[in-house]
């Protein structure tokens, strides 16, 4: 495209942005979900004391995330728990280090009767468990499948080397024929006799678990030799994903994870690398491969363009625009309500948005933080200068620091993590220092008070947030720095999670090199 069509569509792109920026949607009320209960209750035989849990973990279609529900064991090895399902769908049910399959209706009321000595043989949990209540036979002859299907498999180190090591059109040949020998099983169990509903799954089960292998690939390949994922493939090797979407895809749980490799493999390489929503940075960058807009704006254009199938369409902008407010990104979500309501009309993936709406939106008009959280300021700080402010001003103390940013969801995934060791540590010689980067103010506000985080928050600016990436060679967030009373840096990295017992060990042991310390000096 020349010059003199190109400016043009710049500025008919930039009127549409503008006349898209929406104020706050008005009228929405909380929904209450249209979700029906299910009962699932067990007895395990010979449980172990020590593990007195056993947990359910279902995939869910809006969020992509792996929910879970836990429920006690008694001494008798009883259980019982409750689930809220919109559709069918299968679940995992997980007792110590071993776990089987599970497909649920809104409704049912399942009793499971099973030996925790045999659930790591398949074959003999497939003939030992018992079932009753809704959908025995069903469940009895899925255990049984998957019993059978488990061991059509390559070892995981040998497959991993696999994508390190062939080319794309070699690599093909490996899901290809594990595909091919799926479907034999898959096909003999079938015949045996069993339900519609199971057959479809089973179907879907084979059909999903080889598109996701195909869709993994290039990433990890990228990954596995150091290259930029985008250079692996070209956007074409994703034609594949582009299928016509069934109802009955909802009830395997390899189809979530479908959806989620069709965003982050084929959206992905159909974009561009960056979104900016400056009009004079648009024009200043490099425009091949930067997006006029938000990043959201972006991934729904190219799912209209690319993505042929109605209904998929829908669940991928629903995903999309979930995302959007999982990074507490309230005003991008208002300019794309019109969409919204146009687009998304399937309960299970409306109702849960308009409510995540609501109650992040709550705490953007009214922030409330706790009275042990402090907002320091260090906007004129000097960026150099930034980490010596913050050990100044917590000196003599152990700084547990967590770096973050509020469009980060491991970073808040951890926060819940951060306040239960603050709870165990309870010690008023360790504090707690949380150092976001690269973040809105507002949504940096909103988000302390949603998640109710004690402690010290600064807010570095952009100038801070670079200079931070690169004293501590960081390529991402969270990090974790952990220093010593004298401002030392002690250990740092990823590996520090509040949720890891490592971190908590390190404080602990700082603590009592601190109280040796001040023995010795007193004798």
């Amino acid at each position: 495209m020349n010059n003199s069509i190109k400016f043009p569509a710049l500025i008919f792109t930039l009127i549409l942005f503008l006349v898209s920026c929406n104020s706050k949607v008005e009228g929405l009320k909380p929904v209450q979900l249209t979700t029906e209960s299910v009962f699932i209750t067990g007895k395990i035989l010979n449980p172990t004391p020590e593990n007195n849990t056993i947990t359910v973990y279902e995939n869910d279609i809006l969020s992509g995330d792996q929910k879970s529900q836990s429920s006690l064991v008694d001494s008798s090895g009883d259980f019982q728990m409750k689930l809220n399902l919109y559709n069918s769908k299968d679940v995992l049910v997980k007792y110590v280090n071993n776990s089987f399959p599970l497909i649920v209706h809104p409704n049912d009321s399942i009793h499971i009767v099973f030996d925790a000595d045999k659930m790591s043989d398949k074959d003999k949990l497939a003939k030992t468990i018992q079932f009753s209540g809704s959908a025995a036979v069903e469940n009895s002859k899925l255990i049984a499948f998957h019993s059978e299907i488990s061991k059509i498999s390559i070892p995981l180190q040998q497959y991993r080397q696999y994508e390190k090591e062939k080319y794309p059109t070699d690599f093909i040949a490996i899901p290809d024929s594990l595909r091919t020998a799926r479907k034999e099983v898959a096909n003999e169990f079938i015949q045996q006799g069993i339900s519609n509903e199971l057959k479809e799954w089973i179907k879907n089960d084979v059909d999903f678990e080889y598109y996701n292998w195909l869709a993994r690939y290039p990433q990890n390949h990228a990954r596995f030799n150091e290259l930029d994922k985008d250079t692996v493939v070209p956007s074409s090797f994703y034609d594949f994903m582009n299928i016509e979407v069934s109802h009955e895809y909802l009830h395997n749980s390899k189809f979530v994870d479908f959806i989620s490799r069709y965003r982050f493999g084929r959206i992905n390489a159909f974009s561009k690398k960056y979104s900016t929503s400056s009009f004079i940075g648009y024009l200043l960058e490099g425009k091949d491969n930067t997006y006029f807009g938000s990043s959201t704006a972006q991934e729904i254009e190219v799912i209209n363009d690319i993505t042929k199938d109605k209904f998929l369409k829908e669940i991928l902008i629903a995903r999309c625009l979930f995302d959007c407010l999982d990074r507490r990104e309230i005003a991008e979500f208002e300019k794309q309500y019109s969409l919204f309501n146009k687009i998304v009309h399937q309960p299970f993936l409306r109702e849960p948005l308009i409510n995540k709406y609501l109650e992040t939106r709550k705490y953007f008009e009214c922030p409330q933080q706790n009275e042990n959280t402090l907002l320091k300021s260090a906007r004129n700080t000097p960026a150099e200068q930034l980490i010596s402010k913050i050990t100044q001003e917590h000196q003599g103390k152990i700084i547990y620091m967590d770096i973050w940013a509020t469009w980060c969801s491991p970073c808040r995934k951890e926060m819940p993590n951060s306040k239960k060791l603050m709870n165990e540590i309870n010690s008023d010689k360790v504090d707690f220092v949380y150092l976001c980067t690269d973040s809105n103010e507002d949504r940096w506000k909103a988000l302390i008070s949603e998640l109710e985080i004690e402690g010290s928050h600064y807010l570095a600016t952009p100038d801070q947030s670079r200079f931070i990436y690169e004293l501590f060679e960081m390529s991402g967030v969270p990090q974790y720095i952990l220093f010593d009373q004298q401002g030392n840096i002690v250990d740092k990295g990823s590996r520090l999670r509040p949720g890891e017992s490592l971190i908590k060990t390190k404080i602990e042991n700082l603590l009592k090199q601190q109280k040796q310390g001040i023995t010795a000096q007193k004798s």
